[in-house]
């Protein structure tokens, strides 16, 4: 190309400290200060929320989330705006309705190993089986 040049900027990278990383993270998770987003919204911002124990989920919320009426997450619930399930690492999970198939899909193969070292689960046997296969055909 006669008469043109290509200019190229160098990028410099920046590079946390250890401290900057950890504000970096706890702002991620809403964990710095509460925040005025909606339940949906929080649970997609910090990847879903772990709820083994019952209890959890509100207490996460409440954590993070700036004015949250405490029937909020039950209504939420019950409308299924989130879903509660087991997906990651094969325990309880809440997640926004919107990411729920996301995250469905994206362990179930993971969900299906599992299932199979369940004992009956080689012989295409038990509850278990028959749950993964319904799942599996959707």
């Amino acid at each position: 190309m006669s008469g043109s040049r290509c200019h190229h900027r160098s990028v410099t990278d920046r590079i946390l400290s250890p401290r900057a990383l950890n504000r970096a993270l706890l702002a991620r998770q809403l964990l710095l200060e509460r925040s005025p987003l909606s339940i949906p919204d929080a649970i997609e911002q910090v990847g879903g929320l772990q709820t083994q124990y019952a209890p959890s989920g509100y207490v996460g919320l409440w954590t993070r989330l700036r004015d949250l009426p405490r029937d909020a997450l039950t209504a939420a619930l019950e409308d299924r705006t989130v879903i509660q399930a087991t997906l990651m690492r094969v325990t309880i999970h809440m997640v926004s309705r919107r990411e729920f198939w996301g995250y469905a899909l994206g362990v179930r193969q993971a969900r299906r190993a599992w299932a199979l070292r369940i004992p009956g689960a080689t012989a295409g046997e038990g509850p278990l089986i028959e749950a993964a296969t319904r799942c599996a055909r959707h």
